[in-house]
């Protein structure tokens, strides 16, 4: 089952084309990398999915209704979330608040104003299970901005989880990190997204041809392959505008 696809997606910067054409089919439960050069538009991209950026001309869709074009926050109702290169959480609010704040549309809150979340059990029940999930029970009240790097890409991880979305979307999820950080991020990912559909732009290519069941490769804005990761590691256009000896060699 296709459970995003894009149809010939284009997004221009005023006479400036960054992606040309992008037609992509993701199957529901699937590990889906997309990899590129430096400025390929792999980003923008992911802006244009979580309605970030509008598209130019071109459909996306979404199991099964068109969402290019509407605000990020209906399409993460529907059930798309995603990370962003930059870490992106309420620093000033602890580890609880946050993941707390993700889970109230999803259960059920929404424009609540008579309810204190401090008596929700449930809630916060399914806070502290999230957080259990991610490792970060223990640091619950800990202010979020004053966590190591790799705990608030775990905690950012959390946050897309805690919405309930059936498409996870992480853009560089290990940048920034070391070889031991990086290795349990990974870990975390894989047992985190299990069931639900993967999508992450990573430059790491050992993570990549890793955790990928699919990789698109994106080079200045149109994707000039489509494949499982065996077919894409031997692809000599790929190799030529891309890998190159880090595949041949890997």
């Amino acid at each position: 089952m296709t459970v995003l696809s894009l149809n010939d997606v284009t997004k221009n910067f005023g006479e400036t084309e960054i992606i040309r054409g992008v037609s992509l089919a993701i199957e529901k439960g699937e590990k889906h990398a997309i990899i590129g050069p430096n400025g390929a538009g792999k980003s923008t991209l992911f802006h244009l999915i979580s309605g970030l950026y509008n598209v130019t001309s071109g459909s996306i869709r979404f199991k099964d209704q068109e969402i290019q074009n509407k605000q990020p926050y209906e399409i993460n109702r529907l059930g798309v979330a995603r990370s962003f290169q930059v870490t992106n959480i309420f620093a000033r609010m602890n580890v609880f608040e946050n993941v707390r704040c993700a889970l109230l549309w999803s259960s059920g809150y929404k424009y609540s104003f008579w309810h204190l979340l401090g008596r929700q059990k449930e809630l916060n029940e399914k806070t502290m299970h999230v957080l259990e999930q991610i490792g970060l029970q223990k640091k619950a009240l800990f202010p979020a901005g004053e966590l190591a790097y790799a705990h608030q890409r775990a905690l950012e991880l959390g946050i897309a989880i805690a919405s309930g979305a059936e498409i996870i979307m992480l853009d560089e999820p290990v940048a920034g990190m070391s070889h031991s950080e990086a290795e349990g991020a990974v870990e975390l990912i894989r047992r985190i997204t299990e069931g639900k559909t993967l999508i992450m732009v990573e430059h790491d290519m050992n993570i990549v041809f890793d955790v990928a069941d699919k990789i698109s490769v994106l080079v200045y804005g149109k994707v000039i392959a489509s494949d499982r990761p065996e077919n894409i590691r031997a692809n000599a256009q790929v190799q030529e505008s891309y890998l190159g000896e880090v595949v041949t060699s890997a």
